[in-house]
């Protein structure tokens, strides 16, 4: 099993159980959660090393932001479609490490994980 775990913060509940499905099966362990209540519980009870954040969660740059603040070697990859270039933009600048543009490439994604995962936050 994988020693790094994934938190997977999506407001659309298939997209989660998509990527935890995937995830889980790559040997990560995963949390998802589409509430940003439940995203800060999980990152002050589990040890998060990456965070899978959709661009569609309200006040993203500001939660980016805040949690890189807070969890400054946790890595964050955004979740964004090329319509959200701006937002995308936006949360790089105020925290994410990566993005990945929808539809989701598992491989794609599973490889840009992995990388990240074995490199420090930015």
């Amino acid at each position: 099993m994988n020693s790094h775990a994934i938190l997977i913060f999506d407001p659309e509940e298939a997209v989660r159980d998509s990527l935890h499905l995937v995830f889980t099966e790559e040997g990560f362990q995963c949390f998802s959660t589409g509430n940003e209540v439940e995203a800060l519980r999980v990152l002050l009870s589990e040890p998060i090393s990456l965070l899978i954040i959709d661009s569609q969660v309200p006040g993203l740059q500001t939660m980016v932001q805040t949690i890189k603040r807070s969890y400054p070697t946790l890595n964050i990859i955004l979740q964004s479609s090329y319509a959200e270039a701006e937002v995308t933009q936006q949360a790089l600048t105020h925290g994410a490490d990566d993005f990945i543009l929808k539809p989701l490439d598992f491989d794609e994604l599973i490889a840009l994980v992995r990388n990240m995962v074995s490199t420090p936050a930015k």
